[in-house]
């Protein structure tokens, strides 16, 4: 593992694209934060500066992050895709690398990649936090603090559905657009012919769910209105805005499934087609 691990990074620290793709995710995401973070709506009831205090920011900051997940997916396929285009994979072969090892490295990027994302988020999280929260607690603080969790399986869930695209079309464009186009239209189009109660089970669907819109209304909100039966009015799920998603253990166990199954399948594909 330590042997696949260090030709990755060799590999990566000499790739200008990478620092660049990797470069603008990280400026694009602390642009949206700060920016975000000069709009400060405050009326009677409400104030949006509760979405950068604890425990609120966790959710807040992983639903930004998800936005740009598609900028990670992109990276791993560039990187992959020039493995086929430079006949790398085959020097590595005929190194003595095996197929399932070329996999296994490039799982391990993704698996870095992600790590990246979440310690991002982390900080980043922290340090809002910490500026817009007072006398607060280590429950406060890290209350809700496995959202970060759940965006670091988002996203390497993402790189690998990218991974597994341009395994199977060996082109880096190709496999772009046809990441972009199975998030829309393709993967929405065809699940509209489907009961609402499946649709959620598709990949993209399964996937980007696990960081759902956070409720702003609720978060904002100074005041608690609630239902008789402790319902939040005005949560987004409850007026109807939001339809009510899968319960997060059944979609975290669908998401791992599905990355078990893709990564299986560029395995299979990678050791039945030349490289």
């Amino acid at each position: 593992m330590r042997k696949l691990l260090n030709i990755e990074l060799i590999k990566l620290l000499r790739y200008t694209s990478f620092k660049v793709v990797l470069g603008l995710h990280f400026a694009l995401f602390l642009l949206v934060v700060f920016v975000s973070s000069q709009i400060n709506i405050t009326v009677p009831g409400f104030d949006t500066a509760n979405l950068f205090r604890f425990p609120h920011v966790w959710s807040y900051f992983t639903w930004i992050a998800s936005w740009f997940n598609l900028l990670l997916a992109i990276l791993v396929i560039m990187i992959t895709g020039n493995e086929f285009s430079y006949s790398t994979f085959r020097k590595h072969v005929i190194d003595g690398l095996s197929r399932g090892d070329l996999l296994k490295g490039k799982l391990l990027v993704a698996v870095m990649i992600a790590l990246y994302g979440f310690v991002l988020v982390f900080l980043s999280g922290m340090v809002y936090g910490s500026v817009y929260t007072s006398g607060t607690g280590i429950s406060t603080i890290f209350g809700g603090i496995e959202r970060i969790f759940i965006y670091f399986l988002q996203a390497l869930a993402y790189m690998v559905i990218g991974l597994l695209l341009v395994v199977m079309l060996r082109s880096t464009a190709l496999s772009i657009i046809l990441f972009v186009l199975l998030r829309f239209p393709i993967e929405p189009i065809i699940r509209s012919f489907f009961p609402q109660s499946f649709r959620a089970f598709f990949p993209m669907k399964a996937v980007g769910s696990l960081t759902p819109v956070p409720e702003f209304l609720s978060i904002s909100s100074e005041n608690g209105f609630e239902t008789p039966n402790g319902a939040d009015t005005l949560s987004l799920s409850e007026i109807g805005i939001l339809s009510p998603g899968l319960p997060f253990p059944l979609q975290i166990s669908i998401v791992l499934a599905y990355i078990m199954l893709f990564a299986g399948l560029a395995l299979v594909i990678l050791k039945k087609r030349d490289l």
